[in-house]
């Protein structure tokens, strides 16, 4: 995965995310986040906008590692639940069918 620069954060919603550090917000709070979680987040900001298929989801999130489309499933799952978001409710990633995933959201990114 791509790195970026030590001063880059992205504001989206109620949130703020350091890619350096690793460390999402909600306001003033941290939001727990599992590492394939944020590592699926970051994926998603940097290419927000675009339809990440799940082949191309697996093989960046899991480089190098045989893994069932289930893992991404469940991947997602808990990433919506740490911004949020309901089974009824997409605001910011929205499931395309038969295909993947999209970032919808307003995303500001800071140098």
């Amino acid at each position: 995965m791509e790195r970026p620069s030590a001063r880059t954060t992205y504001t989206f919603g109620e949130f703020r995310l350091d890619p350096v550090k690793r460390l999402l917000w909600r306001g003033a709070e941290p939001v727990p986040l599992l590492p394939k979680a944020m590592d699926m987040l970051l994926v998603l900001l940097t290419e927000r906008g675009r339809v990440l298929e799940k082949d191309e989801l697996l093989s960046r999130i899991w480089p190098d590692t045989i893994v069932e489309e289930a893992n991404l499933s469940v991947t997602m799952s808990a990433l919506r639940k740490a911004l949020g978001e309901s089974a009824q409710e997409h605001r910011s990633i929205v499931t395309i069918p038969r295909r993947g995933y999209q970032f919808v959201g307003e995303v500001s990114q800071n140098p």
